[in-house]
């Protein structure tokens, strides 16, 4: 019984500090490690806090990059903000899945911002591109379980968080990369 009095505590420490957590591809050191005082949003929709004005309001300041990785994106106003971005010259890319791509409403949407020249990924690997993710100016995170959605924006139980942190988002950035430069897991989108 002491000895698991004494081992106990050290599983519990190692999980919590991620001894065992291995570095994926592109990822550095600083994987784990935020910025000294890293500026924090999060807004829940049945709150009635506006995940998606958030939202708008970072694609709306970005200035030069906005790199999208979205299992679902629907949502309008959303569309039209990643549209007005691309039209003052902000290099927009996007990845989305596959499966969520073949929704007709998702289809008219990326037909919509590939046809503004938006250039767009799908994945082609077994399992969802279930990402939720926006990395605005290489400066800006956005994640959460927040779809680019009217349902996601107005009756689901969803959280949006906006991480202000230049450091968290050199990492991000590093792995959208790596997913944009994959062949053999994301292709150009087929719709």
């Amino acid at each position: 019984m002491k000895k698991l009095q004494f081992v106990a505590p050290l599983l519990v420490i190692s999980l919590l500090t991620g001894c065992s957590v291995e570095k994926s591809a592109g990822v550095s050191e600083n994987a784990t490690k935020p910025s000294e005082k890293p500026n924090v949003e999060w807004a829940f929709t049945q709150a009635e806090q506006h995940p998606e004005k958030k939202l708008i309001e970072v694609i709306d300041g970005t200035k030069s990059s906005l790199d999208i990785a979205i299992y679902s994106l629907t949502k309008p106003d959303i569309v039209q903000a990643i549209e007005k971005a691309h039209e003052r010259g902000v290099q927009v890319r996007i990845i989305t899945d596959h499966q969520e791509a073949q929704n007709k409403t998702q289809q008219q949407a990326l037909k919509r911002l590939r046809e503004k020249g938006i250039p767009i990924k799908e994945n082609t690997h077994k399992g969802l591109m279930h990402l939720k993710v926006t990395i605005a100016d290489k400066s800006v995170v956005t994640t959460g379980s927040f779809n680019y959605t009217t349902a996601a924006s107005t009756t689901n139980d969803e959280v949006f968080v906006v991480i202000h942190d230049p450091i968290m988002a050199k990492d991000w950035e590093a792995q959208f990369e790596h997913m944009w430069n994959d062949r053999s897991k994301f292709t150009d989108l087929q719709i």
